[in-house]
């Protein structure tokens, strides 16, 4: 799940409710797991009204950086994460960057 939950995190800033979605997992179990990669210094967050919203820790240095872009090419080879992958891209429901207000038709929100 936290392999996931970052190369999610690689395409761009998200959600907790836009990573649930993309996973098909439950909002307890994202929230765990991300909980762990901020420990882990991996991730930052922040909250915008309702919504808590997860990114790639901008403080990692850029030797970390690039060694993420590169597990991602071999993460993208598995089926999984292909999945997870489509999945976040066929229900964007906004732009990188935008205000977190999730479609009401998400079943993640």
């Amino acid at each position: 799940m936290r392999i996931l939950l970052v190369r999610l995190l690689l395409e761009r800033e998200l959600c907790v409710c836009e990573m649930m979605d993309a996973l098909d997992a439950p909002q307890y179990k994202v929230s765990r797991h991300l909980s762990v990669l901020k420990k882990a210094g991996l991730v930052r967050d922040w909250r915008e009204g309702t919504w808590m919203h997860y990114e790639i820790a901008p403080s990692l240095s850029p030797a970390w950086q690039t060694a993420l872009r590169g597990l991602a090419l071999a993460w993208d080879q598995a089926a999984d994460v292909r999945t997870a992958l489509a999945r976040l891209h066929q229900r964007a429901t906004r732009p990188p960057g935008a205000s977190a207000t999730c479609a009401p038709t998400s079943p993640a929100c």
